[in-house]
């Protein structure tokens, strides 16, 4: 293992077999650095730091990541893949935010970040040009440019721009930009904000929140500015679909009275729900495959990929390859 000390803090440059811990109560004390020098970095193992910073360049970590204090993921060019997820006691800070018409526009595995598993933060989470296989639970949580395939739950603020998720729960929700759900599933306890979202390059994008299985043949996982007039049937109305309904406390809860929350509902549509039924059908087992796969037998892995894989749009299939392989 090539760890070595350089300054304050330690620094990991190639391949490890195994686990990479502290071996000493003083290497507790420093954070880690991972930086590709002569080719990917792959720790097949599970990683702990005190604090850990991501370089750039292809890296991959096939175990659990825990960290203290910050987990830190650079920009810059290859890949970094958590095929565990990753927990932090403080903050998760991933990428950094770029024009939003480059990012995850044709191929979702050309991402800065694929993480297979949940992302747990006992602060706050900002993922750039990220593609997560699993949930988020955060104090605060702001996603750019972004796919979450499960659902966040936050205690306080949600951003969510230009990104598509799976579903929410938080205090409040804010929309930016063009975003997508992929299930009709989101409740805050103020009323969600829709906003424009303003690029890089000053341009400004105007909000549209639309339902991921209505326009699912037809787009990537993540719905391009460009794409939004061949959408219309997908949208979502702020003041239709979300309601204003008063929830029962729970009898744990230190709140004994009723209170409101805001609640996504399509309900009172009429619509054809097969699409959306065949829609949640599939994603669900394009989950169960990609979490289950690492538990097949040789023959069996094969199997239940190419199974799956039918059922699936070529951008969900790009996703559920990355994560297997």
């Amino acid at each position: 293992m090539s760890i070595s000390e350089v300054g304050d803090r330690l620094v990991l440059t190639s391949s490890v077999e195994g686990n990479v811990f502290p071996k000493s109560e003083r290497e507790t004390l420093f954070p880690l650095t991972i930086k590709t020098e002569s080719g990917p970095v792959v720790i097949d193992g599970s990683l702990y730091a005190r604090s850990l910073d991501i370089g750039s360049g292809s890296i991959a970590v096939h175990g659990p990541i825990a960290a203290r204090g910050d987990i830190t993921v650079s920009p810059g060019e290859g890949t970094f893949r958590a095929l565990a997820g990753l927990t932090s006691l403080s903050g998760v800070v991933i990428g950094e935010k770029t024009l939003s018409r480059k990012q995850l526009a044709d191929d979702l595995t050309e991402c800065r970040s694929m993480i297979k598993g949940d992302i747990v933060s006992n602060q706050s989470v900002l993922l750039n040009n990220t593609v997560v296989f699993g949930s988020i639970n955060a104090v605060n949580c702001t996603i750019i440019n972004s796919v979450v395939l499960g659902t966040i739950h936050c205690q306080e603020q949600l951003s969510i721009e230009m990104s598509s998720v799976g579903g929410y729960l938080a205090k409040s929700a804010i929309f930016r930009g063009v975003c997508t759900l992929f299930n009709a599933l989101g409740e805050s306890i103020e009323k969600p904000q829709f906003l424009p979202y303003e690029d890089v390059d000053g341009g400004l994008v105007d909000c549209s929140v639309h339902l991921y299985p209505a326009l699912r043949s037809e787009v990537g996982m993540r719905v391009l500015r460009d794409q939004i007039s061949e959408t219309s049937i997908s949208l979502l109305y702020p003041d239709v679909d979300w309601l204003a309904v008063t929830a029962e406390p729970d009898p744990l809860s230190s709140e004994p009275l009723p209170s409101e929350r805001w609640v996504l509902s399509i309900g009172g549509r009429i619509a054809d729900f097969t699409k959306i039924n065949e829609a949640a059908a599939s994603l669900s087992e394009m989950l169960r495959v990609g979490f289950e796969f690492s538990h097949y037998n040789p023959e069996t892995k094969n199997k239940q990929l190419q199974e799956v894989l039918k059922l699936l749009t070529p951008s969900e299939a790009s996703i559920l390859q990355a994560v297997c392989n």
